[in-house]
C-alpha cells in the first residue's frame, strides 16, 4: 500500500512547494500593483481601472470554456492508465471549440466595448482588450496541458510570476510616466501575448505524436466535454461572484467605495494562493487515484494539504484582521477606511481554507455538475444579499454578504465531499495546524495591539517577530502538522 500511494502522489510535494512559493510571490507583486495603481489614481480612478479588470477577467474566463480543467483531469488521467499517446486528441478536442469561442467573443466584444467603455478610458484600449482576452484564455489551456501531464513549475513560473512580475514593470513605467488611467489599464493588458508563447512552448513539449489512439476519436469529445462544459458554466459563475460585489458597490454607492472594496477584496483573497497551490498541485494527483477508483488515497492527499492550507494562510488571515488599518494605508489615502470590511473578510478566508481542498476532491473526482449547482447557488444567494445590505451598509454590507456566502458554499462543498462522498482526511495534523496559528499569532497581535495599537511601525515589528517564532516552533512540529509527510513527496 505504501509503495502504490508513494507512485500515485509523484512529485505532489515538489507541485506543493512550488506553486506555494510562486502563488506568494505573484500575489506580493499583485498586491505591490494594487498599491501603485491605488496611489496613483486614488480611489475613484482605482475603481475604473478595477472595473476594467473584472469585465476582462470574466470574458477570459469564461471564454476557457472550463477547457484548462478538462485537460488537467483528462490528460492527468490518460497518463495514469497508461496512453500518453491519447494527449494530441485531447489537446485537439479542447483547443478547437475555444477557438471557435474566442472568434465570436471578438466579433460580439469589439462594437460591445466601444458602447459600455466606462468613462476616462480609450476607446482604443477598450477594443484592444476584447482579443487579449482570448489570448488569456488560451494561456490557461496550455498551461492546463502542464498540470496534467505533472509539470509541477510551469504554472507557478508563468501565472503567478512571469505574468504579475510583467504587469508590475509594465504598470510602473506608467505610473513614473503620470500616466492616466486608459494608460495603465494598457499597461496591465501588455504582457499577455508575451505570456501566451512562453505558456505555448511549455505545453509543447508534453504534447508529442505517437500512434493514433484506436477507438477514441469518437469518444474523447463527448467525454472530455462533459465534464469540461460543466467546469466551464462553473468558471463563468466563479469569476461573476469574485467580482460582482465590486460592481454593485460602483452602483448602489460610488466610484470610489468601489476602489476601496476592490482593494481590500484583493487583499483578502491573496490568502487564497495556499489554496490555489493545493488545488495545483493536488489534482492530477487526485484525479489518478480518481481514475483508478482509489477512494482512500483521494482521502489521505486531502488530508495532508487541509493540514498544510491551515498552517500556511491563517497566521496571514490573523494580521490582516488585527491590523487592517495599517495594511490597507499601504493602498494610499482613504484606502483604510475598508478596515472593518477586511477583518470580516479575512474570518470568513479562514473558514474557507479550513474546508481544505475540498474544490479538487470533487472536481477531479468528476463532480463538475455538483461544483456548478453550488456555485450557482452561493451567486444567487450573493447577489440578494448585496441587493438588500449595500445600500443600507455600503461596503460593510458587501463585505457581511460575501462572509455569509464564503461560509455556506465552504459547508455545502465539504458535506458533499465528506458525507456524500465518504471523503475523510485524518483530523490529528488539522487540529494541530490550526491551533498553532491561533495560539502564536492571533492571540500574541491581539495583545499587541490593544496595548501598543495598530500602527505600521508595530504592526511590521509584530509580524516579522511573530513570523520567526512561527516558523521555528511550526519546524519543531512538523511531525505533528503533518508537514513531514508532505515534505517526503518531494521527488517521491
Amino acid at each position: 500500500m505504501t509503495t502504490e500511494v508513494t507512485s500515485a502522489r509523484s512529485g505532489l510535494g515538489t507541485a506543493a512547494v512550488a506553486n506555494l512559493v510562486g502563488g506568494a510571490l505573484g500575489a506580493m507583486v499583485n498586491l505591490v500593483l494594487a498599491a501603485l495603481v491605488g496611489r496613483h489614481l486614488g480611489t475613484e480612478g482605482s475603481g475604473v481601472y478595477f472595473l476594467v479588470v473584472a469585465v476582462f477577467l470574466i470574458v477570459a474566463n469564461s471564454a476557457e470554456l472550463g477547457a484548462d480543467t478538462g485537460l488537467v483531469r483528462f490528460v492527468a488521467a490518460t497518463r495514469a492508465l497508461g496512453r500518453p499517446q491519447d494527449t494530441p486528441q485531447i489537446v485537439r478536442t479542447a483547443v478547437v471549440p475555444v477557438l471557435v469561442g474566442g472568434a465570436v467573443v471578438v466579433a460580439l466584444g469589439i462594437p460591445l466595448a466601444l458602447t459600455v467603455a466606462p468613462s476616462g478610458l480609450s476607446p482604443v484600449v477598450a477594443v484592444a482588450a476584447v482579443p487579449l482576452t482570448v489570448l488569456a484564455s488560451l494561456t490557461a489551456l496550455a498551461l492546463g496541458i502542464t498540470r496534467g501531464a505533472g509539470d509541477p513549475l510551469a504554472f507557478p513560473l508563468v501565472q503567478n510570476i512571469l505574468l504579475p512580475a510583467g504587469r508590475m514593470v509594465a504598470v510602473g513605467v506608467a505610473v513614473l510616466a503620470g500616466w492616466g488611467v486608459s494608460e495603465v489599464v494598457a499597461a496591465w493588458l501588455l504582457p499577455v501575448p508575451l505570456v501566451l508563447v512562453v505558456a505555448a512552448a511549455l505545453a509543447a513539449r508534453h504534447v508529442t505524436g505517437g500512434a493514433r489512439p484506436e477507438g477514441r476519436s469518437r469518444t474523447a469529445y463527448p467525454g472530455f466535454w462533459r465534464f469540461s462544459a460543466a467546469r466551464g458554466a462553473t468558471a463563468c459563475v466563479e469569476i461573476v461572484l469574485e467580482w460582482v460585489d465590486v460592481v454593485i458597490v460602483g452602483v448602489f454607492a460610488s466610484p470610489a467605495e468601489a476602489g476601496v472594496y476592490a482593494v481590500v477584496t484583493r487583499c483578502a483573497r491573496a490568502g487564497e494562493v495556499v489554496q490555489q497551490a493545493a488545488r495545483i498541485a493536488v489534482g492530477p494527483a487526485i484525479s489518478a487515484a480518481s481514475a483508478r477508483g482509489d477512494h482512500a488515497l483521494v482521502g489521505r492527499l486531502y488530508g495532508v494539504v487541509t493540514a498544510a492550507m491551515v498552517w500556511a494562510a491563517w497566521p496571514f488571515y490573523a494580521v490582516l484582521a488585527v491590523f487592517a488599518e495599517p495594511v490597507l494605508g499601504i493602498f494610499g489615502d482613504g484606502f483604510d477606511s475598508g478596515a472593518p470590511s477586511l477583518r470580516v473578510l479575512a474570518a470568513a478566508m479562514a473558514v474557507a481554507t479550513a474546508a481544505g481542498a475540498v474544490q479538487s476532491v470533487l472536481l477531479m473526482a468528476g463532480r463538475s455538475s455538483w461544483q456548478l449547482a453550488d456555485k450557482t447557488g452561493a451567486l444567487a444567494l450573493d447577489v440578494v444579499l448585496l441587493l438588500v445590505l449595500v445600500p443600507h451598509w455600503g461596503i460593510e454590507g458587501a463585505a457581511i454578504a460575501w462572509a455569509v456566502t464564503i461560509v455556506v458554499d465552504t459547508a455545502v462543498v465539504g458535506y458533499q465531499v465528506q458525507v456524500l462522498m465518504g471523503v475523510r482526511p485524518p483530523w490529528g495534523p488539522i487540529l494541530w495546524a490550526a491551533a498553532l496559528p491561533v495560539v502564536m499569532v492571533l492571540v500574541p497581535s491581539v495583545l499587541v495591539a490593544a496595548t501598543w495599537g495598530t500602527g505600521a511601525a508595530v504592526a511590521a515589528a509584530t509580524t516579522a517577530a511573530l513570523a520567526v517564532v512561527y516558523l521555528t516552533v511550526g519546524a519543531l512540529l512538523r511531525r505533528r502538522l503533518g508537514l513531514l509527510d508532505l515534505v517526503r513527496l518531494r521527488g517521491a
